[in-house]
């Protein structure tokens, strides 16, 4: 009777770690509820030292390829098509989103979107992730500053920045944007203006995401 009882312990057991096993490795995709998405900054800063910040109002919008994203590091899941700043807003000096319209050193930006949305990697320990990093790159945006210390374009091929989007457990919905301190830098390109131009630079803030058009939260599920 007892070797009967301990042999069905015993098969349970395995079941169950078999099952959890099984859960775990077939969790390779994540899914979100909508492919298009708006992330907003009321406070991007653009720091090159402590002489030179910029503060401005930022907006991305953009896509995912698809609603299902493959946790592959490297992989292009979506590009941001629409990048603009609130020039009257910036604060220590202006910035300028390349997007051919916004005006920058007197002329008006060569347009280099869509700019592109990696996958990088997860935080948390699966099925539990607690935050989504995603990797731009491809972008490039001017500076002035108002002390003329410089004018400069940042963002050149090789640049990439990551952002941790945080992830609410309980829902599963996108709660802040906010570049990663270490993987946030910007290289200048090209300086066309002033006498310091520091390279490499960072950005920090934390931005919101909604899905574009609405106030709704994004929500991505492990799947």
């Amino acid at each position: 009777m007892r070797t009967s009882v301990k042999l069905i312990l015993t098969a349970l057991t395995a079941s169950l770690l078999l099952s959890a096993a099984v859960s775990t490795a077939s969790a390779n995709n994540l899914s979100t509820s909508n492919q298009n998405i708006r992330a907003t900054w009321a406070s991007l800063e653009f720091a090159a030292s402590r002489e030179l910040v910029i503060r401005c109002q930022v907006t991305l919008e953009g896509s995912f390829h698809t609603r299902t994203i493959t946790k592959t590091a490297g992989a292009l899941i979506g590009a941001i098509t629409k990048a603009t700043v609130n020039q009257g807003a910036c604060t220590g000096g202006t910035g300028s989103a390349f997007n051919g319209v916004e005006r920058y050193n007197g002329t008006t930006s060569p347009n280099t979107l869509p700019w592109h949305i990696q996958y990088k990697s997860f935080a948390g320990t699966l099925p539990n992730i607690s935050a989504i990093n995603i990797a731009l790159s491809r972008f490039r945006f001017g500076i002035r500053d108002s002390s003329s210390l410089c004018t400069g374009q940042y963002g050149t091929a090789e640049d990439s920045v990551t952002a941790s989007a945080a992830r609410e457990l309980a829902t599963g919905a996108i709660t802040e944007l906010t570049p990663v301190e270490g993987e946030n830098s910007v290289h200048l390109s090209r300086r066309d203006g002033g006498l310091l131009c520091p390279s490499p630079s960072t950005m920090k803030g934390v931005g919101q995401v909604m899905l574009l058009g609405a106030t709704t939260r994004i929500t991505i599920t492990l799947i």
